[in-house]
């Protein structure tokens, strides 16, 4: 038997419940309310700060949705779709005024907000999409032109020696005879507009109203089913207009105003129709839709926007979708979204985006409300963009990612890349498939760094894909599962991941854990991954909502009857309030005002404080303890259920921080004897005895914390590393302290029968650094 010792270089690689053979050294077996801080150590996470109280729960079987707004510096609210409308907060807490529209409460009333309503926000627009709700075109018909504006005719050429007939209906109602030309005087009886006035006077006794213009009659007649004209020149000086043309020059340069005409094309193809309507304003022929269509969209169906106004307050209403301007249901199509549900909103190089079914859809350029082409005679760069995903099964559409110069698309089992080279038109667009990998459309994947996350269930837990370009000349994608090693963490029911580049955490929101945050930590250093550490955070109440602001992590939390705002601060070396002696590791932190001499009893010497009266009245859940620290760092428990307690000493003018007092939590893997190998990999030994003797921890700027060894059926032991030092000037009693050093506590035992824990339930900080083992190795043989 031979001693022998090994040292563990840090413990922020996360959890493992991998067997312990196959763990890194660094791995842990649990870890709860720990940040593995890459430059910091093991430390506990940071405590919560309590904001305000928010709304109070209409129902509370309905999940609400919560959007957070990040506009500027200065512009950030807090959105809680509740189930029946919603309820605005700035980042203080203080509630913002909400009119609505009507139909607009209708629209985002939902039994599951979370589950059917999605938002995307550009600017002052905040998009609301339902996806329960059909979208449909509105039921108010364009005018019918044809039905009542009449026949023009355009004399185009005056000829001599030409019979110039009108046919209407059939019948002959007037006609005009050309001179021969043998008189100098008939060349001004060939123009056009003599012409057309002897034209004119004939249809006038025939009973015909018309009004006449520069070579052109317009015959004012509802009746008028058909027109034709002959010219005896082929019939190419003279064109009896209706409903439509051959082609865009057989029509007058002028028209009456208002005057729509089809103009044909090419026989036999309806590809190239369009429609124009005269302009006497500006002179001009003008594309126009088709008469008598349903043009526009109906709102009511359709996502709404959240605005901000001037007044600081916002305003739920429908949007104004602009409508058909050019074209027919042939030539410009209705987007592909109508008649179907909206899965998801997002915004893509500067157009508003949707999916729908098996496609998706981009607005016109810069023009987010436009889903039409401008017109169907020649195709615009900035035209919207609808195209359908090609796979050899239904692919249903649920997210939309913008990524670097991609939009990713994922379906159930397949991922998509809506791409271009260059700038994005209706005729450089594409849509490539990419992969095929299960993903749940519970959740909306995101984009962290270079890599995107997205999630599958399985049939209790949640896996995490990593989302990654294979190599750096290609554009080919794979997905690797970075909770391989935890396939038991997440349960299912994720809802929102929420991601910070800043801080490289990933935070996941599930309703299988409603009070935990799940915590992926990594790192990439030159393309490598550093780190991969997973963990979980108990905030002790259902977090409904949370999102990244900078270093600020927001959250709603809902405790007892009410929502509450909180915000936790990832900077480590620092104090939230300037009253702290130093930075309190308790949640749902405040700063009392100074305590009123009312307070103290001065016989008994005790101050009386209530701990409800900081948090209106509400909020103290009874299981839950509370901890009260001064500002010369006294630190006072209080037992759970009380919320009124009397302290020691005078604390009149004092102001008193309070707080949720939370358990910093680490259990080890079996520790084992393991080398790496010429590859890189870790080699476990996995025969013989391990027996321990001794432990060690390294700890840098702790204050209290609790080891406790199990051994199987046999005592537990506890050791207490206190952070005090009898021969140093701040050994203060009553004081809480801070020190780095390592600690070091017995374990005499065979590595596979004892349990080694961490706690610290105390406000003070705790950061692990390493860690390192003394013990005897026997083996009865040895490996050849």
């Amino acid at each position: 038997m031979q001693l022998i010792s090994q040292s563990i270089k840090n413990l922020v690689a996360g959890i493992s419940q991998q067997p312990p053979n196959l763990r890194h050294p660094e791995q842990l077996d649990e870890q709860i309310n720990a940040l593995s801080s890459e430059t910091g150590g093991l430390q506990k996470r940071p405590p919560t700060l309590h904001i305000n109280r928010l709304a109070g729960l209409l129902n509370g079987d309905i999940k609400p949705l919560v959007h957070f707004i990040n506009r500027d510096e200065v512009e950030k609210y807090v959105v809680i779709f509740n189930g029946r409308n919603i309820e605005i907060y700035d980042l203080e807490g203080n509630q913002v005024s909400v009119t609505y529209a009507p139909s607009a409460a209708e629209y985002v009333a939902s039994s599951d907000p979370r589950k059917y309503l999605r938002c995307t926000t550009i600017a002052d627009y905040t998009f609301i999409v339902n996806t329960t709700k059909t979208t449909a075109m509105s039921d108010r018909q364009g005018t019918n032109y044809f039905a009542s504006q009449g026949a023009l005719i355009n004399i185009k050429s005056g000829q001599y020696g030409r019979n110039y007939a009108i046919y209407i209906n059939g019948d002959l109602k007037a006609s005009h005879t050309t001179p021969d030309g043998s008189d100098k005087s008939h060349t001004t009886q060939i123009d056009t507009n003599h012409i057309a006035g002897q034209l004119a006077s004939k249809l006038n006794s025939a009973g015909y109203t018309t009004e006449q213009q520069e070579g052109w009659i317009y015959i004012k007649s509802s009746s008028i089913t058909s027109v034709s004209t002959k010219d005896g020149y082929n019939n190419n000086s003279m064109f009896g207009i209706l409903h439509s043309v051959q082609k865009f020059s057989n029509l007058p340069s002028t028209a009456p105003d208002g005057f729509v005409c089809k103009v044909q094309g090419e026989p036999g193809s309806d590809a190239d129709d369009y429609y124009v309507k005269y302009s006497k304003e500006d002179e001009v022929w003008k594309e126009c839709v088709a008469p008598g269509l349903y043009n526009e969209i109906d709102a009511v169906t359709m996502p709404h926007i959240l605005v901000r106004k001037a007044n600081g307050s916002f305003e739920l209403k429908e949007a104004t979708w602009d409508s058909r301007e050019s074209g027919d249901e042939d030539s410009n199509l209705k987007p592909s979204f109508i008649d179907n549900t909206i899965n998801d909103v997002f915004f893509y190089r500067n157009r508003l985006g949707f999916v729908a079914g098996e496609n998706v859809i981009l607005s016109r350029s810069a023009d987010f409300f436009n889903f039409w082409v401008a017109s169907v005679t020649a195709m615009q760069d900035t035209d919207p963009i609808d195209l359908a995903v090609s796979d050899n099964k239904v692919a249903i559409l649920y997210h939309a990612l913008p990524f670097g110069d991609d939009c990713l698309l994922f379906s159930g089992e397949s991922q998509f890349a809506l791409r271009s080279s260059g700038t994005l038109t209706p005729k450089t667009a594409n849509i490539a498939l990419l992969t095929n990998y299960t993903s749940t459309p519970k959740v909306k994947p995101v984009g962290a760094g270079r890599n995107v996350y997205f999630a599958a269930e399985r049939a209790q837990y949640t896996s995490i894909k990593e989302y990654m370009t294979a190599t750096d000349n290609s554009e080919e994608k794979e997905a690797q599962e970075t909770s391989s090693h935890v396939p038991n963490l997440i349960p299912n029911g994720l809802y929102r991941i929420i991601s910070s580049n800043a801080e490289n955490i990933l935070l996941f929101l599930t309703t299988g854990a409603e009070n935990k945050l799940f915590v992926y930590k990594y790192l990439f250093m030159e393309g490598q991954r550093r780190q991969a550490a997973w963990s979980e955070w108990n905030l002790n109440a259902p977090i409904v909502g949370a999102e990244f602001i900078g270093s600020d992590l927001y959250l709603v939390v809902q405790r007892d009857d009410y929502y509450y705002l909180e915000k936790m601060s990832f900077t480590y070396n620092t104090v939230d309030y300037l009253e702290e002696p130093y930075r309190t590791f308790i949640d749902r932190k405040i700063v009392t005002s100074p305590i009123p001499a009312a307070a103290y009893d001065e016989p008994n010497n005790l101050t009386t404080i209530d701990i409800s009266s900081y948090y209106n009245q509400y909020g103290l859940l009874p299981e839950q303890e509370y901890a009260i620290v001064s500002t010369d760092g006294v630190f006072n428990r209080i037992e759970p259920g009380i919320s009124s307690v009397a302290l020691v000493g005078n604390y009149v003018g004092q102001k008193l921080i309070i707080g949720q007092i939370y358990n910093y939590h680490l259990k080890f893997s079996e520790i084992m004897i393991k080398k790496q190998d010429d590859t890189g990999a870790n080699i476990a030994y996995t025969e013989g005895r391990l027996q321990l003797r001794y432990m060690r921890l390294r700890y840098f700027n702790s204050g209290y914390f609790k080891v406790t060894v199990k051994h199987d059926n046999k005592l537990t032991y506890t050791y207490e590393m206190t952070g005090r030092n009898l021969d140093l000037a701040n050994n203060i009693i009553g004081e809480l302290i801070n020190q780095t050093g390592e600690f070091m506590f017995p374990l005499q035992a065979n590595s596979k029968n004892c349990e080694i824990t961490v706690d610290s339930d105390v406000p003070t900080a705790v950061a692990l650094v390493g860690a390192g083992w003394d013990g005897s190795y026997y083996r009865r043989s040895k490996p050849i």
